[in-house]
């Protein structure tokens, strides 16, 4: 794990001033629940025995994109993290003394909750900061397959269609080209939340301040850390012998940020798998060198009397902070 410290940066790069969370904040969201496969998309099948089981996958993907494990899922966070210096390489070890007291008074404030609706919507928030070796509770909880359909799903159904509102210019078709290889926007955004959302899985806890049940509503109020997005940068920097092709692509970016919103983003998730080489499996440092909850979600989450638990796009955003503006402004009321 890497964090700067206070030295002098050695690799600055000036790219879009908001990280992703804070773009789609500024969007007034209104989400449409859906259950089904992304139209713009096709699904592979494979037969066991005489039972068909569909299998969500994009076909004709090429360059890294290709090589995406989309079954790939971070390991949960430890006590025990090395920290490396930017300039100087010096690397030193911190015990995470903060996260793993948050952790026990996470354990203590569940084990307090008899409710099984309450106890069953937690286990959504435990997989994405706490396990996400649970994560598949969080796909099937949206109406996804998998990992794939989930971030595809997102940004197909709920993200496009606002960012198309706030700026009629913008278009999901999107290609951006770059020293010989093609990065369509639509499978490249979803390939970035999916990265961001792995940062998630190291809190190792979150901060439950309420919940409150309503029929089949579930609704939490809690507190959890932020992506240090800067990281991404930090990351970047680490690619010494390469870090030609990351000050182009600030250069480029540069060349559309005031004419083409969707390129300029398309190029700014290039950079951000770039510096986490295109791997599902990668992630960069949370805020904070310990725990530290910055983030407030207000979370409904639907639960029926089977225990059967649904996440709707708007509430799904929030959750993966990607965008948590609606959500939060839906439900807080709530809890007031």
């Amino acid at each position: 794990m890497e964090k700067e410290t206070t030295m002098r940066k050695k690799f600055r790069v000036y790219f879009l001033a908001t990280a992703m969370i804070l773009a789609f904040g500024l969007v007034g969201c209104s989400s449409k629940p859906s259950t089904t496969a992304t139209s713009n998309t096709e699904a592979t099948t494979n037969t066991e025995t005489e039972t068909e089981t569909r299998t969500y996958h994009k076909k004709d993907v090429t360059g890294p994109a290709a090589s995406f494990d989309w079954n790939a899922k971070v390991e949960p966070t430890n006590y025990e993290r090395t920290f490396v210096e930017t300039n100087s390489g010096s690397q030193f070890n911190k015990t995470l003394d903060r996260t793993k007291e948050a952790a026990e008074n996470l354990e203590k404030k569940k084990k307090e909750i008899s409710d099984p609706k309450v106890q069953t919507a937690l286990k959504l928030v435990d997989a994405v900061f706490v396990n996400q070796e649970n994560f598949d509770l969080v796909v099937k909880s949206a109406g996804a397959s998998n990992q794939e359909e989930l971030f595809d799903k997102i940004w197909n159904e709920y993200l496009v269609p606002d960012l198309t509102k706030i700026r009629p210019n913008f278009s999901n078709d999107t290609v951006f080209e770059y020293k010989g290889e093609k990065y369509p926007l639509k499978i490249y955004a979803p390939m970035f939340f999916k990265v961001n959302t792995n940062a998630l899985g190291k809190a190792g806890a979150y901060t439950l301040e309420d919940y409150k049940v309503e029929g089949d509503l579930v609704y939490l109020k809690f507190m959890s850390p932020a992506v240090d997005t800067y990281q991404y940068e930090v990351k970047a920097s680490y690619h010494t012998d390469n870090l030609e092709f990351f000050q182009g692509l600030v250069e480029e970016q540069q060349k559309v940020l005031e004419t083409d919103y969707a390129k300029a983003l398309n190029i700014r998730f290039v950079y951000q798998l770039a510096a986490l080489d295109f791997k599902a499996n990668n992630y960069v440092d949370l805020e904070g060198m310990d725990y530290l909850d910055r983030n407030t979600h207000y979370l409904a989450i639907k639960v029926d009397n089977n225990g059967e638990a649904r996440l709707d796009n708007e509430n799904l955003a929030n959750l993966l902070q990607i965008s948590m503006k609606a959500s939060n402004e839906a439900n807080k009321g709530k809890f007031e």
